[in-house]
């Protein structure tokens, strides 16, 4: 029986690199996006395996949008073998010009997002089933200028590390990836001159996490920390 995977934001960076290895290891994928255009350029891409392959549209940083894709969700499968919360947001700015609204934005796509659609779809998480937590550097280290992504950063980590512990029992393992300078679209609206030559490439990045939460048999891999050769950026 194939197994069936669900990943937040997966039409793009990492995400989309993710939905492809997944789809080319027979695996069943639901996938979703805020932007319409991005599901329509997954799917043409993907469309050998258009049978394999579920795609919609969603705001993981709304909590009536989650409630409707958790919905279709429990339509879909009867489990999830793996969940991946991988959507994610950044503004960035000194603390003093940090507009209330783009803070609780941020809040709502990094933390609250992946708290809710893990809560949501709990009853479809077995033995065996992995929940992978897409983390950064902005993890474990603070930066000037990106405390609101941090905030959100080290918040998620520690709903995964708690996550973690409660669902031991119930041999359901849980992930937390810290992921350095990786060359995605997430730059393209930050201020700032950023060096993506140096930076890690999303498909060797999403090759890494994909053999790491794979791993049959007695190792758990409970965080995963990828930085480019270079160091922090």
């Amino acid at each position: 029986m194939s197994s069936n995977v669900v990943i937040s934001g997966g039409t793009s960076g990492i995400g989309k690199m993710l939905v492809k290895l997944f789809l080319a290891n027979n695996m069943n994928v639901l996938t979703f996006s805020r932007k319409q255009s991005n599901i329509n350029s997954l799917k043409k891409e993907c469309s050998e395996f258009s049978k394999n392959l579920y795609c919609y549209q969603c705001d993981i940083g709304n909590i009536k949008s989650i409630d409707l894709i958790s919905k279709e969700i429990l339509k879909k499968f009867k489990k999830i073998d793996f969940l991946i919360n991988n959507s994610g947001t950044n503004t960035i700015g000194p603390i003093e010009k940090i507009n209330i609204k783009d803070w609780k934005n941020i809040m709502d796509v990094n933390l609250t997002g992946p708290f809710y659609l893990t809560q949501k779809v709990l009853p479809l998480l077995k033995k065996g089933s992995l929940i992978l937590n897409m983390g950064s550097l902005a993890s474990r280290q603070g930066f000037p200028g990106w405390s609101s992504y941090c905030s959100s950063k080290f918040g998620l980590k520690g709903f995964t590390e708690s996550l973690r512990e409660e669902l031991r029992p119930k041999k359901i393992r849980v992930v937390h990836a810290e992921i350095g300078a990786t060359d995605t679209a997430i730059w393209d609206n930050l201020d700032g001159d950023w060096n993506k030559e140096s930076m890690m490439k999303d498909s060797e990045v999403a090759e890494v996490i994909f053999r790491n939460i794979t791993i049959k048999g007695s190792v758990n891999v409970d965080e995963l920390f990828l930085m480019p050769p270079a160091g922090i950026l």
